[in-house]
């Protein structure tokens, strides 16, 4: 067994912080909100581990499960600049004007999921262990509200 975090670990962590967000009172606040916008933040690793692609894709996940839940539209972050660019591309002559995205229509988030990770390490005589734990927020984007907060850990054990 390693000490190390790996994707698992991470899947892991953060299913038991979706878990805990699904049953939350942010979520039903949410069912009475005619779908929020959300928009989801970069997770910080705060760990010597080398898993910024690993949160990356947990970036992915997160988009994923609360696109499927209904409950909220998300909004892209990541991909906003080159939607932007689409439609400043549209606004040529090689497009019927008719036909174009128009400018002012995109639309920002109530609500801002982000994060971190951490560990601690712990040493005993023959024995290290190092804990990790996922720490997720739900923010209001006009207030700076904390409104969902929630911490999973893993435990990693190795024996000399």
């Amino acid at each position: 067994m390693s000490t190390g975090l790996d994707k698992r670990d991470l899947q892991k962590l953060l299913h038991e912080n979706m878990q805990a967000l699904q049953g939350s009172a942010l979520l039903k606040r949410w069912e009475s909100e005619n779908q929020p916008r959300v928009a989801i933040m970069p997770l910080r690793n705060e760990t010597t581990e080398h898993v910024d692609s690993a949160l990356d894709s947990l970036l992915s996940d997160i988009e994923t499960i609360l696109v499927n839940t209904g409950h909220v539209r998300v909004v892209s972050l990541e991909r906003q600049p080159q939607i932007i660019e689409e439609v400043r591309r549209q606004y040529t002559d090689a497009f019927d004007p008719s036909k174009v995205a128009r400018w002012g229509k995109q639309v920002g988030a109530r609500y801002f999921v982000t994060g971190k990770v951490y560990s601690a390490d712990e040493r005993n005589e023959d024995e290290r262990r190092v804990q990790y734990i996922l720490f997720l927020q739900i923010i209001d984007a006009e207030t700076g509200d904390i409104l969902f907060q929630n911490k999973s850990s893993v435990t990693k054990g190795l024996a000399s």
